[in-house]
């Protein structure tokens, strides 16, 4: 590309200088949009999909077939000892997670001014050790905060309902595995907020040990929850787990997250194709600005389009001048663009976008399928964004000023001259 055609085509932009900075505009804006609009939803489906893949269901589930419709105290998986040393030594895994859940009626364990009525709860029985890990269900409690035999950590919401706080009793009623009624009296150690809605709603959590105890469950659990080296390789590690000679042939169930969240797993499927919409807009946006801009210039300039044809100029050369100014322009403002919306996401990366201000604060995140899901959003930054807009700037250019340069081409000298 010679510097000449260059410098006429930076030159020429600069003549009607309204017309370019709109088109520019029109281009920046839409860039803008493709980078922090994209980079936003990455941070959204990156939090989804570590939440789907974190406590609550982990890459891999294995529970006893129709407990997870179910819910009953009986359905659970037998040998917890041979089983959870079977999935251990597969290769790839790094934690296994047993876990009992058990309905119960809860109730202050100590007289109050404020007497609180009975409120149902869900004892949750976690190995302590495994889920204070990465991905863990209390991987955010301090060692002081930890269960211990009568101790328990509380669920926020049934904190509230109760009016306890960390310190206090709480008298729980239920019945164990055999259907013999049970009943205990623990001290809140303390009172927690998790992204997993039964936690949060419901959840008396104690060591596996105290609950098996407590529920008759000797060796067993409800569920297990897998996690691997990686999400994606979910479907290869439960196929391997369902191999093992301790589930092989039981009444087991294993599911990958995928299985076990499909409506949720369609929403952050739907990602790349959200990418492309806005891909499509910048498109549109590049397009109309720089048709626009390149049919007024080439028409304005059939005189002068003429006096180069008459002096010997190429129309190739006429050709690749045009085309030349529509992609510098169309680089322009993706440049713009670019700028602005890559340093948005940086700094809303640090400080997150809360969307609870829609709800005039009250909500903090919305619950579905038992996950809690924050209303804060984390953009996160992908070159692949700016690529996108880049390439897709760049043959926009090409093809709209297609047709004028090659008008241009076409032009008879002496007719163009007379213009």
């Amino acid at each position: 590309m010679e510097l000449s055609t260059l410098q006429i085509a930076w030159r020429n932009l600069g003549r009607n200088r309204k017309r370019t900075l709109l088109a520019i505009a029109a281009i920046a804006l839409g860039q803008f949009t493709l980078v922090f609009v994209n980079c936003m939803m990455a941070g959204m489906y990156s939090d989804m999909l570590k939440t789907i893949t974190g406590p609550l269901l982990g890459h891999v589930q294995l529970s006893q077939k129709d407990w997870r419709e179910e819910r009953a105290m009986d359905l659970f998986v037998d040998k917890l000892d041979e089983v959870r040393a079977g999935i251990s030594a597969i290769p790839g895994v790094e934690t296994v997670s047993p876990r009992i859940y058990a309905p119960v009626l809860s109730a202050p364990g100590a007289k109050s001014d404020e007497p609180a009525d009975a409120e149902p709860g869900m004892i949750i029985g976690l190995d302590i050790a495994t889920e204070t890990s990465r991905d863990g269900m209390l991987e955010l409690l301090t060692k002081e905060q930890l269960p211990s035999d009568k101790d328990i950590v509380l669920g926020a919401g049934l904190a509230r309902k109760l009016r306890l706080k960390a310190g206090d009793q709480i008298a729980v009623i239920g019945q164990d595995a055999d259907e013999f009624p049970v009943s205990d009296l623990f001290t809140v150690k303390a009172v927690i907020r998790s992204n997993t809605e039964v936690i949060n709603t419901m959840g008396i959590v104690m060591p596996i040990k105290a609950a098996q105890e407590m529920l008759a469950l000797s060796n067993q659990a409800h569920q297990i929850i897998i996690q691997g080296e990686h999400h994606e390789d979910a479907a290869a590690l439960a196929a391997r787990v369902r191999t093992l000679p301790a589930i092989a042939g039981a009444e087991t169930e294993v599911l990958t997250w995928r299985e076990a969240a499909p409506v949720l797993v369609n929403m952050i499927d739907m990602k790349d194709g959200m990418d492309m919409v806005f891909v499509l807009i910048l498109f549109v946006a590049a397009a109309a600005g720089i048709a626009n801009t390149m049919m007024m210039s080439t028409f304005e300039r059939t005189h002068e389009f003429g006096m180069l044809l008459a002096v010997g100029s190429r129309p190739a050369r006429i050709v690749r001048m045009v085309l030349v100014e529509s992609v510098v322009l169309g680089l322009i403002g993706v440049a713009i663009g670019s700028v602005i919306g890559s340093a948005l996401v940086f700094i809303t990366a640090e400080t997150g976008i809360d969307f609870s201000a829609l709800t005039s604060g009250e909500i903090s995140e919305f619950n579905y399928k038992g996950l809690s899901i924050s209303y804060v959003i984390y953009p996160m930054f992908e070159w692949r964004h700016v690529v996108f807009g880049v390439v897709a700037v760049t043959l926009t250019s090409m093809l709209a000023s297609l047709w004028p340069a090659m008008s241009v081409a076409r032009l008879e000298p002496a007719k163009a001259m007379r213009s």
